[in-house]
C-alpha cells in the first residue's frame, strides 16, 4: 500500500503546526469543528494552556499530539463485539469486549457527541447500544491497514424498541396463562406472527405490547393483562456524592446528558433569579476547568428538575 493511501492519525495532522497552538488552529489542522475541540478542552484531561495570545489560550503542540494519540479510538477486528449485531450492549460490556477502559468508552459519548460528523451510536432507554452500530462506528476509526471508511448518512442508525412498549414471549406466556412452549406455539399463528417486530431487545424477539394484547383479547386468549415493566427509580450513588469535586464533563456523564444540557440548566437557573433554584458555585472559580461539589450539585440538579 502506498503512503498516500495510509490513514493519517489526528496527532499526525498537527505536523507543521506552530509549537504553541490555539483551539482554532487545532480544529483546522485536525479537521474537526471548533466546538468539538472546545468539548475536548472541557473534559478535564486536556493539556494545560501555557499562555494567552490575544483572546485565545494556546497549548504546547507535543502535549496535544500525545492527548490525541491517547484518546483517538482505534479500529476493531470483525467479531470483537459478538456474532449478533442486534445484541444490545451496556457501556461495561462494550469496554470488556473491546479491551478499552470503561471510562474511555464513556468519554466517546461526549467526544463524539450528536454534533460530531460521525457521532457515537445512541443508547436506548436503559443506556444500551446495538452491537452492530458500535462495531461499525469503531471500524470507521483510524486503522493502520486502510483508509477510514465514509460515515453513514444521518438517520440510518437503528434504535432499539423501548422495553415498556414491547412484550416478549415470557410476557405473553404470563398474559395467556400458558407455558413457555405453549406460548411459542401460539405465536406461530399467522395473525400473531405477522405482528412480530424486526428489532429485538437484547436477544429476545418482541411484539408491540398494546397491539398484541388487544389482538389476544379479541381472540379470547388473554387470561390477565400484565403490567408494563416499572420505571427504574434514580439510583443514589453515595460514593459519587461523597467524592472529589466534579467537572461539567463528569457531571454530564453521571446524569446521562450532554455537557451542553448541564451548562444550559446552570444558565437558566441563574437567569431565573429564583434563590431556591441557584446552582452551586464552583470550588475554584479562577481555574479554567470549573469543578463542583457533587452533593451540592445533585441537590441543585434534582430540585431544578422537580421545579420544571
Amino acid at each position: 500500500m502506498s503512503d498516500a493511501l495510509l490513514p493519517v492519525s489526528l496527532a499526525e495532522r498537527l505536523d507543521g503546526s506552530p509549537d504553541l497552538v490555539s483551539v482554532r488552529q487545532i480544529a483546522d489542522a485536525v479537521g474537526v469543528a471548533v466546538v468539538t475541540v472546545r468539548k475536548w478542552v472541557a473534559t478535564g484531561t486536556w493539556p494545560v494552556s501555557v499562555e494567552k495570545i490575544g483572546r485565545e489560550w494556546v497549548y504546547p503542540r507535543p502535549a496535544i499530539e500525545e492527548w490525541l494519540r491517547a484518546h483517538e479510538a482505534g479500529r476493531l477486528d470483525a467479531g470483537d463485539l459478538g456474532s449478533d449485531p442486534d445484541e444490545m450492549l451496556t457501556t461495561r460490556q462494550i469496554a470488556e469486549r473491546t479491551g478499552y477502559r470503561q471510562s474511555t468508552v464513556s468519554s466517546y459519548f461526549s467526544l463524539y457527541g450528536p454534533t460530531s460528523s460521525d457521532p457515537f451510536p445512541p443508547a436506548d432507554a436503559v443506556g444500551r447500544r446495538r452491537a452492530g452500530d458500535v462495531q461499525a462506528w469503531f471500524s470507521r476509526r483510524r486503522t493502520r491497514s486502510g483508509a477510514r471508511a465514509a460515515a453513514p448518512k444521518p438517520g440510518k442508525t437503528k434504535r432499539a424498541p423501548i422495553a415498556r412498549d414491547v412484550i416478549d414471549v415470557h410476557g405473553i406466556a404470563q398474559a395467556t396463562g400458558k407455558s413457555l412452549d405453549e406460548a411459542k406455539t401460539l405465536m406461530r399463528r399467522r395473525s400473531l406472527a405477522a405482528m412480530q417486530l424486526q428489532d429485538k431487545v437484547g436477544r429476545s424477539r418482541v411484539w408491540p405490547r398494546k397491539e398484541l394484547l388487544a389482538e389476544l383479547r379479541r381472540l379470547d386468549r388473554l387470561e390477565h393483562e400484565p403490567a408494563p415493566p416499572p420505571r427504574k427509580a434514580p439510583r443514589v450513588d453515595r460514593r459519587w456524592l461523597a467524592g472529589s469535586p466534579k467537572s461539567a464533563t463528569e457531571i454530564a456523564e453521571h446524569y446521562g446528558v450532554t455537557i451542553s444540557a448541564v451548562m444550559k440548566r446552570i444558565e437558566r437557573a441563574r437567569s431565573s433569579g429564583d434563590p431556591d433554584r441557584q446552582p452551586p458555585e464552583p470550588i475554584d472559580a479562577s481555574v479554567r476547568v470549573k469543578r463542583y461539589n457533587p452533593a451540592a450539585f445533585d441537590r441543585f440538579w434534582q430540585g431544578d428538575a422537580a421545579a420544571k
